[in-house]
């Protein structure tokens, strides 16, 4: 019994090595966001905390990502929980780099995500992200509402391309296939 469980913590520690880890900014602390606001972002505890859009007629933004590989964020229509009102439809969102070239962008049709328990998944996939951009649901579509944003998901390891070859593995890492392989030749010393 003792060999099966050696070999399934070192089989779990190999199985460790390279994963990414990942950031959930939820938003739920005022104090530290893990972003700045910029135009009219506001922070709202209303139903949790959450950041959304102040002015359906300006631009608003999150600033200082740092270049992070960002994987996705929930959107919903209302502004906090037990909003009723706005005309609600589509919004145009983009995605800046540190030099301020547009990396991805996307249109969101955010009419059917009016209850606080139904968030829109939008999809990122995107690194060296340093800005996002929400424009103004007005200047596009005629739509006054004011959206709110939550559980931005952003990876501290981004995916490598192929074509640049293999990542650099961080001395956690390293440590930890090193003790995998020490569990696997320990049971092997023991069979033996």
């Amino acid at each position: 019994m003792k060999k099966i469980g050696i070999l399934l913590v070192s089989f779990f520690l190999m199985m460790s090595v390279g994963v990414a880890g990942a950031v959930t900014l939820d938003f739920e602390d005022s104090t530290n966001l893990g972003v700045t606001l910029g135009g009219s972002m506001t922070w709202n505890g209303t139903g949790g905390g959450h950041l959304y859009c102040e002015q359906y007629n300006n631009d608003d933004y999150l600033l200082d990502l740092d270049g992070a590989y960002v994987n996705s964020f929930q959107m919903n229509a209302m502004p906090w929980e037990n909003y009723g009102g706005g005309n609600i439809g589509q919004m145009d969102i983009e995605a800046f780099a540190a030099d301020s070239s547009s990396i991805w962008s996307a249109t969101v049709d955010l009419s059917n995500y009016t209850s606080w328990d139904n968030w829109l998944t939008v999809s990122v996939e995107t690194d060296n992200v340093a800005s996002i951009t929400f424009y103004s649901p007005d200047e596009s579509y005629g739509n006054g509402f004011w959206p709110s944003i939550d559980n931005m998901v952003i990876n501290e390891g981004a995916p490598v391309p192929p074509d640049v070859g293999a990542p650099v593995p961080e001395p956690a890492t390293m440590l930890l296939f090193g003790l995998g392989l020490l569990g696997l030749a320990g049971v092997n010393r023991k069979k033996q």
